[in-house]
């Protein structure tokens, strides 16, 4: 790709309204933001004087909050606690006029909740409250039903999976199933001990962590990278993979193409929490609008350089995407 993007505000238009159906682990992510000025004196440990505390969409819900904040619009299914923190995920989904009819309060399992605390824009430390074992069979066989029948509303899927339970095989291998049958394009957000479940899907989004364990490979080089990305898409018969490279950009691959690189158009990078959520709620959104895969990687790849300039998880906006989209075109 010897180009970033061109036209990008036409695809952006071309993309509001349409629905993406999200199915993966919910999460909250809560931070804690403060400043240090002295060492604790009971353990060689900073103090944090807490300034604020703020709660932001998480995991998959964070793929919904980028999709909405593009103009799409979402149906959601997945599971949280019948908690505090579950009940306020379903406010904000309502808030955020996210079809919700999928999301199950588990009075078995906590909400997912990832804390973290950030003293002078750093992250200091961060603790995880969740259950991470598989969804029953009961709860497995309700988000199918309910995937099934929210499908043909949707122009595209994604599969946001943590491993928090949510993305079973039998779960994974009937909703790809039922998705190739609708012809409704599938985007894998993934973890890379759960590469052996894709099988079948239409494109994954790895970072190059997740494709050296999902290929069995060490990437140190571009060759590396290649063989790496065609092993894949032949281990997983899926027609495109995504590998996402930080400040190097992206790298397309195409089944019986040479792969395409695009380059990166972050201008600083903060904080990459949350950017893989980005980068598959904005392919999904243009997959379900109807764009070309390279497009639809070239608009994720503007996307993904947009969120790491900001600290803590936050979501692409239409109006950052075009002001990013004119100063890439007046460069």
């Amino acid at each position: 790709m010897d180009r970033i993007i061109v036209n990008g505000e036409k695809f952006l238009s071309k993309m509001k309204g349409k629905k993406v159906l999200v199915v993966g682990d919910l999460m909250i992510d809560q931070y804690i933001w403060g400043d240090v000025s002295r060492v604790s004196p009971e353990a060689p440990v900073p103090v944090v004087g807490v300034k604020q505390e703020t709660l932001r969409l998480g995991g998959a819900a964070n793929v919904v909050n980028n999709i909405i904040s593009l103009g799409g619009a979402v149906e959601i299914c997945g599971i949280a606690g019948d908690d505090q923190m579950g009940r306020w995920l379903v406010r904000e989904f309502d808030k955020k006029s996210v079809g919700a009819r999928g999301v199950i309060l588990d009075g078995e399992r906590p909400t997912t909740i990832k804390t973290r605390i950030i003293a002078h824009n750093q992250q200091v430390v961060r603790f995880d409250r969740e259950e991470t074992s598989p969804v029953g069979k009961e709860t497995e066989a309700i988000i199918l039903g309910m995937v099934i029948s929210l499908l043909p509303e949707c122009g595209a899927m994604v599969i946001s999976d943590y491993a928090k339970g949510v993305i079973t095989p039998t779960l994974l291998k009937e909703v790809v199933s039922a998705a190739n049958d609708a012809a409704v394009p599938i985007a894998v957000d993934p973890k890379s001990s759960h590469f052996a479940m894709y099988r079948g899907v239409t494109v994954l989004t790895p970072n190059l962590l997740e494709a050296a364990a999902g290929s069995g490979m060490v990437i140190g080089s571009m060759q590396h990278l290649e063989e790496a990305g065609s092993r894949i898409i032949s281990t997983l018969a899926c027609p495109y993979l995504i590998i996402t490279r930080g400040d190097q950009g992206m790298t397309l691959f195409t089944r019986g193409q040479k792969p395409q690189h695009v380059p990166a158009v972050a201008r600083e990078v903060y904080d990459v929490t949350g950017a893989g959520d980005t980068v598959v709620a904005t392919l999904a959104l243009a997959l379900a609008a109807g764009l070309s895969m390279a497009d639809s990687a070239r608009l994720a790849n503007v996307a993904a350089g947009v969120v790491v300039g900001e600290v803590g998880t936050v979501p692409i906006t239409r109006e950052q995407m075009k002001t990013r989209f004119r100063e890439i075109e007046g460069s």
